[in-house]
């Protein structure tokens, strides 16, 4: 037998009602940036620990991948050729990207132009591993990375130049204590997805614990920035933005 709100209890009623408003007030393109922030976050750290970064495992590494890619040629003995031969230099340019793409996601800052450079640095990855891995592996957030991307856009383009980077706020009703109280919440979850799924090997809780404060820390970020956000709006009056950072 299917419920309706019209033959629920009336205080019933009003919670259902309630809840489902609260649900359609969520901004989802919101919810995709941190959750994209959150995966970047843990590849830096998942590569920090198996020594990536350094010239000799991001040389092997890219080696690998260009020996079994059924990337183009041009991509695979030239441009892949091009970033393992420099290997001293962009092993420390992909650690630096890694982590200002996941910080930057998090707490919302120039949104758009993350958003667009996620998506062509994941295309980049997507053709190097070509045949390696399952092809929809990438494509997902690729899409995501995409639509936070193309979504943030517009407001890049008008206001201020503070305004043009920090965008409009993730939340215009929640208070700060409650924005603040996400960030434990949000650090624990990753941790224990993290730990769960022991991507970090013998290392996971490693990478556990620095992913976890980083993220938690960069929720923290969010909330201060988001009353920054207000601020504009409180000054002359006008309501605050749609949030689609």
């Amino acid at each position: 037998m299917v419920m309706s709100t019209a033959t629920m209890a009336p205080g019933a009623a009003a919670r259902v009602e309630r809840f489902v408003a609260s649900l359609a007030r969520i901004n989802h393109l919101i919810m995709l940036r941190i959750f994209l922030g959150a995966v970047f976050i843990t590849v830096f750290f998942e590569n920090l620990v198996f020594i990536r970064f350094t010239p000799e495992g991001y040389s092997k590494l890219v080696d690998r991948y260009a020996a079994g890619t059924a990337a183009p040629g041009f991509w695979s003995n030239g441009v892949m050729g091009f970033f393992s031969d420099n290997a001293a230099i962009f092993s420390k340019v992909q650690a630096v990207t890694e982590m200002s793409f996941g910080i930057a996601l998090v707490v919302g800052f120039a949104t758009g132009f993350f958003g667009i450079s996620v998506t062509l640095f994941l295309l980049g990855l997507w053709l190097s591993e070509l045949g390696l891995f399952w092809i929809w592996e990438l494509l997902g957030l690729i899409f995501v990375a995409a639509a936070v991307g193309i979504g943030n856009l517009p407001h890049m383009l008008r206001g201020s130049v503070g305004e043009r980077l920090l965008g409009p706020p993730s939340s215009t009703t929640w208070p700060l204590w409650k924005r603040l109280a996400l960030a434990p919440a949000g650090a624990l979850a990753l941790y224990l997805l993290i730990d769960v799924a022991r991507t970090g090997g013998n290392k996971n809780a490693t990478v556990s614990l620095g992913a976890a404060t980083v993220f938690g820390v960069a929720l923290i970020g969010l909330a201060v920035l988001d009353e920054v956000r207000r601020r504009p709006a409180a000054r002359t009056g006008a309501p605050a933005a749609t949030p689609a950072s």
